[in-house]
């Protein structure tokens, strides 16, 4: 069975996406056997097929539990919040807790908080996230009912870590695992020159690692001893610093090719990690680290050390990074040869530091200032391509050619044909938003507030109307800029503003400032953008009420009439009519959030639309929208889309036909 053991990983892969995305996933399983049956037995292919989908019933999904009170181990912690252990469950429990460190029992009564998945397409889904760290329940500490401080070696390591102010974040990153308040700028950065992925623990820091504990190990032990001194060394450390998912796939790899070299290579041992760490689960298949870490690994195992394969693993990361950050920064590929070599240096001066202390500080400190600098100026001089967010036909024609590839490098031939067509994909989807026949009206969810972006068919222009706001949370950098990179949208021809309120505007700064805009609208009476025509329907009235002074915005999108009302009441509802007694429109944008205040009786009557969109918050302070309206809407027969309820709306259209998603 020696190096086919990766043969059984592929229809487990293929049924686990059946299971956790979509049934379609089944069909791959028809290549999958035309392709293998010429390598393997009848027999052998059943057992496969069995073995397989007896694996796929027994994988079961955890639950979050429903305690109000919970006993366990602290095994994370950052300025806000602990993680509590209790066996295989984890509960992040918010609250002050100064006096508490990592190992220390507690048992404390909480209030337990949803964990909601987002509610807008291609948003970070944190619930996921927390799931795939064995975290499924978030609560807030209502007392805590005991709290019993544990000495443990882990609080050393922390020690000498946090020993120099100037050293702690890097030392803590690369030591602990643990990103800092002071790291925040600066990982942001490396996320959007994609390096952050090489600042993880990871294989390169466990090898290094290994290579140190060897050399001063020789000094004292046969070699045959040491290679599992080492080991279990390493082991007690992998098992001492927070869960780190790559820092444990680099330790299992290497743990599994000392105890099966006879039995297994390389790639049956990940096949056999892959596996099992999914049916310890499965949630894993959602998390970045997972994916970075196993198939890159993969690519790796594949590429067997050719001397162009730096370079043909950042191609196999490509589709993963466009995924995460919609873009691929042009500088990622010499910063991925360079900074390779440097973070191997730097972490050997950090594990310097750990063994003899403050005599390395002055190199230490020297050369994390250099790294700071060397990302401060590529940041600051680098430039993306941007793209949308990856199709799976794009996903799976460009893999098709990358491992073609790989093939051909391992047979001694060119790969020229291969990466032409890795290019022409490239090419092919940079420039999919400009050849894309759909358009779309969308109602983004930004909890209580308005915020629609209209997007032509072929990219001909891109609109927002109003951008919401919240006190509490960066809407434009958290939802809105995430939403537009994702449906390829480089800027926006212009952001129209109904009013001034907080909740119709306030993500407007934060929005001018990481995007694009090439105008601001907050007065005007005709504007085309692309093939669109922006009315505003004006009125001879002057309104004290902020609210009523609202922009009202007519627009024909694709045989569509939609009107955007802000928040204006029932009287400028009235005037409206009267100045405008023939207009009709098929979408109504609901006039503040549903309120009783609104959308009268005689105005729907009037303009007669099909579909209300509804922009309001779940469980609000006001209660919108209100009852009243909502049974109004339904009376005269309109369907009512609302985003508490359904989260992001979207109506696409492709020529005269339209389909809504919710």
């Amino acid at each position: 069975m020696k190096g086919k053991l990766f043969y059984w990983l592929l229809p487990f892969l293929i049924l686990f996406f059946m299971k956790m995305y979509h049934w379609c996933f089944v069909f791959f399983l028809i290549p999958y056997f035309l392709f293998f049956k010429r390598y393997f037995k009848a027999s052998m292919m059943i057992l496969i097929g069995i073995f397989m989908i007896g694996l796929f019933f027994f994988i079961s999904l955890p639950k979050p539990l429903n305690q109000t009170v919970i006993s366990g181990t602290i095994v994370n912690q950052d300025d806000k919040s602990i993680v509590v252990k209790m066996g295989y469950h984890k509960v992040k429990v918010y609250g002050e807790f100064d006096d508490f460190r990592i190992y220390d029992q507690v048992r404390l009564k909480i209030y337990n908080m949803p964990l909601e998945a987002p509610t807008n397409d291609y948003a970070f889904n944190y619930q996921h996230y927390l799931y795939s760290m064995n975290i499924f329940n978030q609560a807030k500490c209502i007392q805590v009912l005991n709290h019993h401080q544990v000495e443990h070696p882990y609080h050393l390591l922390e020690k000498r870590v946090n020993q120099n102010k100037q050293t702690k974040s890097f030392v803590s990153l690369f030591v602990l695992g643990i990103k800092d308040e002071t790291m925040k700028e600066v990982y942001q950065k490396m996320t959007q020159l994609s390096i952050v992925h090489m600042f993880a623990l990871s294989g390169m820091h466990l090898t290094l690692l290994n290579k140190w504990l060897t050399k001063l190990g020789q000094m004292f032990f046969p070699q045959s001893f040491l290679e599992y001194l080492v080991l279990i060394i390493m082991g007690i450390y992998v098992y001492w610093i927070p869960y780190n998912i790559s820092f444990l796939r680099a330790y299992l790899m290497m743990l599994g090719q000392v105890l099966f070299k006879k039995y297994l290579n390389q790639l049956d041992i990940l096949s056999i990690l892959t596996i099992s760490m999914l049916f310890y689960n499965p949630y894993l298949l959602y998390n970045l680290s997972f994916i970075f870490s196993y198939f890159m690994y993969f690519i790796v195992l594949l590429l067997n050390r050719h001397r162009w394969s730096e370079y043909y693993m950042m191609l196999g990361s490509l589709p993963i990074l466009m995924c995460v950050n919609h873009r691929i920064p042009l500088l990622s590929f010499v910063l991925s040869v360079v900074c390779v070599p440097y973070i191997e240096l730097l972490y050997q001066f950090i594990l310097s530091y750990m063994l003899l202390g403050q005599i390395m500080v002055p190199l230490l400190s020297l050369s994390i200032c250099l790294l700071n600098y060397l990302i401060e100026f590529c940041y600051g001089i680098s430039y993306s391509l941007h793209f949308s967010h990856p199709t799976l036909m794009f996903v799976m024609v460009y893999y098709l050619y990358y491992f073609k590839g790989i093939i051909r490098l391992n047979s001694q031939r060119t790969i020229r044909k291969e990466l032409m067509m890795i290019l022409a994909c490239l090419v092919a989807f940079y420039f999919y938003p400009y050849y894309r026949m759909e358009g779309q009206v969308v109602m983004i969810d930004v909890g209580q507030g308005d915020c629609f972006f209209i997007q032509q068919p072929f990219n001909l222009g891109n609109v927002l109307i109003d951008t919401g706001g919240l006190k509490n949370r960066d809407l434009a950098t958290d939802t809105i800029i995430p939403y537009l990179e994702s449906q390829g949208a480089k800027y926006l021809d212009a952001v129209f503003i109904s009013h001034d309120d907080y909740d119709h505007a306030g993500a407007l700064e934060s929005l001018l400032e990481h995007f694009t805009v090439k105008k601001v609208i907050n007065d005007f009476k005709e504007i085309k953008i692309g093939k669109v025509l922006f009315k505003r329907l004006l009125l001879n009235q002057q309104y004290s009420d902020a609210n009523d002074r609202s922009q009202i915005i007519y627009a024909k999108i694709q045989d569509l009439k939609y009107l955007f009302t802000g928040d204006i009441s029932s009287h400028v509802e009235q005037d409206l009519i009267e100045r405008y007694p023939h207009l009709k429109v098929d979408v109504l944008k609901v006039s503040h959030h549903g309120s009783h205040s609104a959308t009268s009786a005689a105005f729907l009557r009037t303009i007669q639309p099909k579909i209300a969109l509804i922009s309001v918050g779940k469980h609000n302070l006001y209660h919108h929208p209100h009852y009243e309206v909502i049974q109004r809407l339904k009376h005269y027969g309109i369907h009512v889309y609302r985003s508490d309820e359904m989260g992001m709306v979207k109506i696409i259209s492709y020529g005269f036909n339209h389909y809504i998603y919710s």
